[in-house]
């Protein structure tokens, strides 16, 4: 997909710099694809503490092991 953004000429610098990338439009498609990753990582971190679960985590992952039909 082809968007057009609007960038100073410093702005285009400063993402090829940071994301060692010489090609303009490699480089603003690494740092919109790294904003939404940090997006999604603060999101989580907003969770942090706030989801409930059960700690039977290794008993659950022992049975779905058990389950499996790949050779051993």
């Amino acid at each position: 997909m082809s968007i057009n953004v609007e960038l100073t000429a410093e702005e285009v610098a400063a993402l090829r710099q940071v994301t060692k990338l010489q090609n303009d439009a490699e480089a603003v498609s690494k740092a919109a694809r790294e904003f939404l990753r940090l997006a999604r990582l603060r999101e989580l971190k907003s969770i942090s503490g706030k989801v409930e679960f059960e700690a039977n985590w290794q008993s659950l992952e022992a049975l779905e092991l058990g389950e499996s039909t790949f050779p051993s």
